[in-house]
């Protein structure tokens, strides 16, 4: 966090000073009295949390900001008490003023999935220019954004937010916090039903990456491939729109994709110049995650082949698609971060293009955000069909709540023989034992919190070589 000084936050968010130093050095701010540390200012914004005057009394001098300054100004002159009227528009207004202070490039990233890997991509190759604060894996959400801002200080060059999707009004809340005037829409799938209930909803709810968009000064990043995003109105944002994709009108295209065994090759065309791509990584969505990070950084003022250097020695996020020696000399992709039907169908089609004539096994398992209903089964016949398109060998399907993965491909004509469902990680190593050798891949795709339950966790272990 940039110090400031107490008097310089009070003018800004409506403060009565009531006892303390009112001048205090202030390098941090907190939302809950068991975070409070000496020179913190606390904003009392959960007014219900239990205040130990003990602990309190411990990290003085520090701040606190209020509606209830009784409970505080009676534990002491170390305690500085400042009073406001509503605290929830205090905070707002410390966020917007705090925010205010920097005029750095700040970029938001959403998509039903890519969004961590884009990010991640843009991140490193911001880092060769500049200091960059970034949200943290897929760690962020509501008040959590808190950390991510205050990170920000007079030595950060550049931003870049990763913005998810569980329930509507998310999105809005990530800029209250960040205001990006760089802002990053990767693609528009059906997710995250237990929070929007409809696909409807939910592409709405992906929709408020425009709220309050500058239409002449921003920059909106859109996938011109995507049958969703081309659901949105955004006739106002035509000045600030560029567009990603393999097709003729995109401000950055790729062409003639092809793959070797470090990854991906691709010729990017920008401004009537090409330029050769290469990726670490597999999988065409990449591709899309590639041009939006060389778009994105592009706009934030970086030079198109300093970004494709820096993208060469990009490092593939843990568990994406992550190629890994696995058991008897078979290949495991551990792509276990996350499961979204986007993303099992992207997965899918790598297992094809990798494998060659080698056996393709499949490891499926439930979306946790798909819920359960009508949207919900279709979504998992639609893997079941993907899975007998691209040819699986051997399906296995894990959770009473992917059974639908396994009987579509069933009614497709799959051999019985050759599906599974399964509960445990104990009953899938017994299934797998014999057919991992070096002429097999396999796909793992479940979501992580089923992978950290010990059976599970014991089956990562066995068929992973460390």
């Amino acid at each position: 966090m940039k110090a400031l000084y107490l008097k310089e936050i009070i003018s800004h968010i409506d403060g009565l000073w009531l006892q303390g130093d009112g001048n205090l050095l202030i390098k941090n701010v907190v939302t809950r009295p068991s975070k409070v540390s000496p020179n913190t200012l606390l904003i009392d914004l959960y007014k219900k949390s239990k205040i130990s005057s003990k602990l309190l009394q411990k990290y003085t001098p520090f701040v606190v900001v209020t509606e209830r300054p009784n409970d505080f100004t009676q534990l002491g002159d170390g305690i500085t008490v400042v009073k406001v009227e509503d605290i929830k528009a205090a905070f707002w207004k410390f966020i917007d003023y705090y925010r205010g202070l920097f005029d750095i490039p700040i970029i938001g990233v959403t998509g039903t999935c890519g969004k961590t890997t884009t990010k991640e991509m843009i991140k490193h190759i911001l880092e060769n220019r500049f200091k960059v604060q970034s949200t943290y894996k897929s760690f962020n959400g509501g008040h959590r954004n808190l950390r991510y801002l205050l990170k920000i200080n007079e030595n950060t060059g550049a931003a870049v937010i990763e913005m998810a999707v569980v329930n509507p009004g998310d999105i809005l809340f990530y800029l209250k916090y960040f205001r990006p005037k760089i802002r990053v829409l990767l693609n528009i799938d059906v997710y995250h039903l237990v929070g929007c209930k409809t696909p409807e909803r939910y592409l709405e709810a992906k929709a408020e990456i425009l709220h309050d968009l500058d239409p002449e000064k921003g920059t909106l990043i859109l996938n011109a491939d995507d049958e969703n995003i081309k659901k949105l109105d955004i006739s106002k944002f035509a000045n600030i729109i560029q567009y990603i994709g393999f097709g003729e009108g995109c401000h950055f295209r790729a062409s003639n994709v092809t793959y070797d065994s470090k990854g991906i090759r691709f010729t990017l065309h920008h401004q009537n110049q090409t330029y050769p791509v290469f990726l670490p990584g597999f999988g065409k969505h990449n591709v899309y995650n590639a041009l939006a990070a060389l778009a994105a950084t592009w706009n934030a003022g970086v030079n198109i082949k300093e970004a494709i250097e820096q993208l060469a020695t990009f490092n593939q996020v843990i568990e994406h698609l992550e190629f890994r020696n696995g058991m008897g000399g078979s290949t495991v992709i551990d792509d276990t971060w996350n499961v979204t039907p986007l993303s099992m169908v992207s997965a899918l089609q790598v297992l094809k293009e990798m494998a060659g004539t080698k056996r393709k096994i499949a490891l499926l398992g439930y979306m946790p955000q798909l819920g359960i209903g009508t949207y919900a089964e279709q979504e998992y016949a639609k893997m079941g069909e993907k899975a007998v398109e691209t040819q699986v060998d051997i399906l296995i399907v894990v959770g009473e709540e992917a059974k639908e993965i396994a009987s579509r491909a069933l009614e497709l004509g799959m051999d019985p023989s050759k599906v599974y469902f399964c509960n445990t990680g104990t009953e899938i190593y017994q299934i797998l034992l014999p057919y991992l050798n070096q002429d097999s891949i396999l796909l793992l795709k479940i979501p992580h919190r089923v992978m950290v339950q010990d059976t599970f966790k014991e089956l990562k272990e066995k068929i992973i070589d460390s």
